[in-house]
């Protein structure tokens, strides 16, 4: 009966993986991106549920990462994906919901407005975003 090689394919998997989050695999370790942190809110109220995406915007010369976050009860970091921003100018996407009974395919709830877009610079010592989305009121203005 020949021995089982499961053990040593499992010790090979958990150096490969140690070795990996020391080298930083799936993280922004890169010093050249900025991290942003701040808060959503939707006609002056914190978005619930939502995310933040910062795409450098190539009509303006920017080139790099694109940036994330989720946001929850109106904050947002995107330290927490690790997904840091180029800085420079940024096209800032913004979709989220209620929250209310979030499921696969309305993950942030009932959708409180049509994504949100909207151009900024991030600097390197970027302070914190305040950013007020326009929501149901908005869209029933005639």
């Amino acid at each position: 009966m020949r021995p089982s090689r499961l053990p040593t394919r499992l010790a090979g998997i958990a150096v490969l993986v140690s070795l990996c989050a020391l080298a930083g695999c799936g993280g922004s370790s890169d010093p050249n991106l900025v991290h942003v942190s701040g808060t959503v809110t939707v006609d002056g109220k914190p978005l619930q549920l939502g995310m933040i995406v910062f795409e450098p915007d190539p009509a303006k010369g920017n080139r790099g990462q694109q940036g994330h976050a989720d946001i929850k009860d109106g904050k947002f970091d995107t330290r927490q994906s690790g997904k840091g921003v180029a800085p420079g100018a940024q096209m800032v996407r913004i979709t989220g919901g209620d929250g209310v009974n979030p499921e696969p395919f309305t993950p942030f709830g009932n959708l409180l407005f049509e994504e949100h877009t909207t151009r900024m610079d991030v600097t390197k010592d970027q302070p914190p975003l305040q950013l007020d989305v326009p929501g149901a009121k908005a869209k029933k203005k005639p």
